[in-house]
């Protein structure tokens, strides 16, 4: 066989080998391919993935393609997943779950939406302004009301331990709310702080020793390793309090909005700037309602009686 034929026969070979490769690069102009971001694995942002994937579907069917990734709890991991987004040009629009997931996303994202959930400060992040890209489903809770329902199941309380990691701004906010509400209504606290999860046994330990209650914002570091924080808890015999909901194993009293719901509420602002072309700063950011679960169990456990004032606040699992 001459040189020729087998030049020629090489040259055919890239040539089909290209075609073949556009065609399985090739992205039906019908789908709409969506990239998701999640800062960690736990039960309220996993609600909130499931609520938005949910109704999306609903919406457009196999229409929807989801490109989706896991930053574990890592900054830097969801830095680098923001970048790798950032270089896919099929994805159409993202959605952060969590306030680092945003800020990941903020940081190299200018020409596509951005939507969100489970951000507690939008505002503070610096998510909208004029021409911003961004909007979404805050997870603000009304920490006044949180404070009035725990003194009234707990009309003895002196003292509460306020865990969280005072590197999470959501935490930060949020426990500054609390302080001023305990102090309104003349409860002392003590914090504890975690900067990772290898320091959550050892701040619990602490706060179980020298409170009455422990009561946690909406932290990511805190829920991560939730199970250790109830654990110690239980054996104390002393109530916890989320500012989430959602946990399976659940402590004494859930406060916080319902994330499913903010899921869903994140995919209708989604479905308005594709279907109407609304642009994101144009859609206000929402706020869900806050939901209350009390633990059935660990009222009798605890010896607590649920005063008839508050029975139509609370939902008693």
């Amino acid at each position: 066989m001459s040189k020729k034929i087998i030049l020629l026969i090489a040259i055919l070979i890239v040539i089909l080998s290209g075609v073949v490769l556009l065609k399985r690069n090739k992205v039906d102009s019908n789908q709409i391919t969506i990239g998701i971001l999640q800062f960690a694995s736990f039960p309220p942002l996993d609600e909130a993935k499931e609520g938005f994937i949910s109704e999306l579907k609903k919406e457009y069917g196999q229409k929807i393609v989801i490109v989706e990734q896991n930053a574990q709890g890592s900054v830097v991991q969801a830095q680098a997943i923001a970048s790798s987004f950032k270089a896919n040009e099929n994805i159409k629009a993202f959605y952060a779950i969590a306030t680092p997931a945003v800020q990941a996303l903020k940081a190299v994202i200018k020409d596509r939406p951005i939507l969100f959930a489970a951000v507690t400060d939008p505002e503070g992040q610096h998510l909208r302004f004029p021409g911003s890209n961004i909007t979404g489903a805050t997870d603000m809770a009304d920490v006044e009301k949180q404070i009035s329902i725990i003194k009234q199941l707990i009309p003895n309380l002196r003292k509460i331990s306020l865990l969280y990691n005072p590197g999470e701004t959501n935490s930060v906010l949020l426990v500054k709310k609390m302080k001023e509400e305990l102090t309104k209504i003349g409860v002392e606290f003590q914090e504890n702080g975690v900067n990772s999860q290898a320091d959550v046994a050892a701040a619990t330990q602490n706060a179980v020793l020298n409170a009455q209650a422990i009561l946690v914002p909406t932290d990511n570091t805190i829920a991560s390793a939730f199970p250790i924080v109830k654990q110690i808890a239980d054996k104390a015999k002393i109530p916890l309090i989320t500012t989430w909901t959602g946990e399976k194993d659940a402590p004494f009293m859930q406060f916080g909005v319902d994330y499913v719901q903010s899921g869903i509420q994140a995919a209708e602002l989604l479905k308005n700037i594709l279907n109407k072309g609304i642009p994101p700063m144009d859609l206000q950011v929402i706020s869900p309602n806050s939901k209350v679960f009390i633990n059935s169990y660990e009222l009798k456990r605890l010896n607590i009686v649920l005063p008839n004032s508050l029975k139509n606040d609370l939902i008693v699992l």
